[in-house]
């Protein structure tokens, strides 16, 4: 009976044993081996992630890339899949899935490409020549899965791929423990409320915007903010807190293991996501399915899922006042600080869940593979 399932060439993020890496390709990855799709579909693992954290120098990441690809093309070659997935990041990453698209395309394998990273969307827009290299790789796919109908215009209207290619999977990361400890919350506490951001210290993030705001809210609330992440900007960002005297209200706790961030975000109200750039980020799919508060930028495809006032409070990019407004509106009211949660736990466990994504996927593989046969028979056109 397993000689009738699709084989399945994955290339993702499955770090080996040993090596700790963080991210959001990890967490959907890991999603996705734990769900039904292994049992449906003959899955040949590709591990793609970086060998470090923070990423190795350019040059041994280019070097890494093109042994990575050399590996895709000996797996192809002996195992002659019936179909390609291939997550795909932001700068160089988009070159190299887009070299293992096209070269699967080339023998006759249809791939199905997951872009992942919001930086991808600005950079198309900010240059040309970034538009028109990310549109000729992913043309090596015949399906464009995009996590949002922001992402789906995105690559319709402003890449220009048919309808038909650009089809929605949305994140599949409101796992089943992060909703067990939403379905377990009894209601937040009165004081100290507690902020967690989760992410990469990085500028993009929005890390400073935050310290900014929370020094101007420590007079007037109560409350803590936890850290979590590591990144370039973390020891500047260690100094500032000590500087300003928010020692006692801010806390780093660099990258937590899964259990640690489930439980973190259990003794959590609120997640602040104040980011300049996003996709659509799974730390606030977590946070969502956790029943925790959201705070977030109205970026990338945030908007498709935060509605403002109903299920979160979305705020302007690099904009301290707007931030602080939003916290300090979910600081002193509890009753809107509960309502926002349960209306994004619900949102969370409707939604995105990785089951219904898993259905969808199976069907984008079978369609995939039918119309990679049909024309290699001549019965039609790539999309």
């Amino acid at each position: 009976m397993s000689a009738a399932l699709p084989r399945v060439l994955f290339v993702g993020a499955f770090p080996p044993p040993g090596r700790v890496i963080y991210g959001g390709h990890v967490t959907s990855c890991r999603e996705l081996l734990a769900s039904t799709l292994p049992r449906r579909v003959r899955l040949d693992l590709l591990d793609s992630t970086q060998v470090s954290n923070p990423p190795p120098r350019l040059p041994v990441r280019l070097l890494l890339a093109a042994v990575r690809v050399i590996r895709f093309v000996a797996r192809l070659e002996r195992g002659r899949p019936d179909a390609v997935m291939l997550f795909v990041g932001v700068g160089a990453s988009v070159v190299e899935k887009g070299a293992m698209a096209w070269y699967a395309r080339i023998r006759g394998v249809p791939a199905l490409l997951f872009p992942r990273g919001g930086a991808m969307m600005e950079t198309a827009r900010d240059s040309r020549v970034s538009r028109l290299c990310t549109r000729v790789a992913l043309l090596g796919g015949r399906r464009i899965l995009c996590q949002s109908e922001t992402w789906r215009r995105f690559v319709i209207e402003e890449l220009g791929f048919a309808p038909t290619v650009a089809v929605v999977i949305r994140n599949w990361t409101a796992t089943r423990d992060l909703l067990e400890v939403g379905s377990q919350r009894t209601g937040g506490r009165h004081a100290p409320v507690r902020l967690v951001f989760v992410g990469w210290v990085e500028r993009e993030k929005g890390i400073f915007e935050l310290l900014a705001a929370c020094q101007h809210l420590a007079p007037l609330h109560e409350f803590t903010l936890d850290v979590v992440g590591e990144g370039h900007a973390s020891g500047e960002v260690r100094a500032l807190v000590a500087r300003h005297g928010l020692g006692s209200v801010i806390r780093f706790r660099g990258w937590l293991m899964e259990a640690q961030l489930r439980a973190l975000l259990a003794e959590s109200d609120v997640l602040v996501l104040p980011s300049w750039v996003e996709g659509l980020p799974n730390a606030m799919i977590e946070g969502m399915a956790a029943r925790l508060a959201i705070v977030a930028s109205s970026v990338g495809a945030i908007p498709d899922v935060i509605t403002h006032g109903l299920n979160g409070l979305l705020v302007a990019p690099r904009d301290v006042e707007s931030l602080q407004r939003a916290l300090g509106r979910v600081m002193s009211d509890r009753e809107l600080r509960e309502r926002l949660a349960s209306e994004a736990y619900v949102k969370a466990a409707c939604e995105f869940s990785v089951e219904p994504a898993v259905e969808r996927l199976i069907g984008e593989i079978a369609g995939a593979i039918t119309e990679a046969r049909a024309a290699r028979h001549g019965l039609a056109d790539h999309p």
